[in-house]
């Protein structure tokens, strides 16, 4: 009987070690690099007037990426989606405004490498739409009825316009409905 209650003693303690070692490891995890660039993200987001609801999708993980997206509800215009959230979308060293949805529209551009949704930043060969240019996404979720106005007037895919940036790469985009598949194709100088 004896052995009995020592061994239950210890299995007692075993249990508490292990709910401290939850305890730490959950209190950890709010410094790890991932949860740091969501909060991050969403203290630099903040709620920008005229919207109405705000998601910020933080996806998880341990490492910080840009893997972040946010949603935003206008009480005029339709939603605004941004993916690619991070460290590196706000600030004057952005280099992410990417538009993933705008208003029920996908924008797409297509490069030699794939295609995806638009970065809007003002070093990329879609930033020189906005005068002045976007400097962050901070700045495009306040100008959002500008960034709405530029995806509504592209084309609708599988038309498309291209641009052409500083290095010479063409870039083909265009707009398609949320739920359709068309996308723009590959501009024609890729190897």
């Amino acid at each position: 009987m004896v052995k009995h209650g020592a061994k239950g003693a210890k299995g007692a303690w075993g249990a508490l070690g292990a709910l401290g070692a939850g305890a730490v490891f959950v209190a950890a995890c709010s410094y790890l690099p991932a949860e740091q660039e969501c909060l991050h993200v969403s203290g630099n987001l903040g709620m920008p007037e005229g919207a109405r609801a705000q998601s910020i999708d933080c996806g998880g993980g341990v490492l910080a990426s840009d893997g972040h997206k946010a949603t935003f509800e206008f009480n005029e215009g339709g939603p605004l989606m941004f993916e690619r959230l991070g460290y590196s979308s706000f600030g004057s060293t952005a280099v992410n405004v990417v538009v993933a949805e705008a208003s029920g529209l996908v924008p797409r551009v297509a490069s030699c490498s794939g295609v995806s949704a638009p970065n809007f930043h003002r070093e990329s060969p879609l930033g020189h739409h906005f005068h002045p240019t976007l400097i962050d996404v901070k700045e495009a979720v306040t100008r959002y009825r500008e960034v709405l106005e530029e995806v509504e007037s592209w084309p609708q895919c599988p038309q498309y316009w291209e641009v052409q940036d500083k290095r010479g790469q063409n870039y083909r985009y265009c707009a398609r409905k949320k739920d359709a598949t068309e996308e723009p194709p590959r501009p024609e100088n890729c190897r």
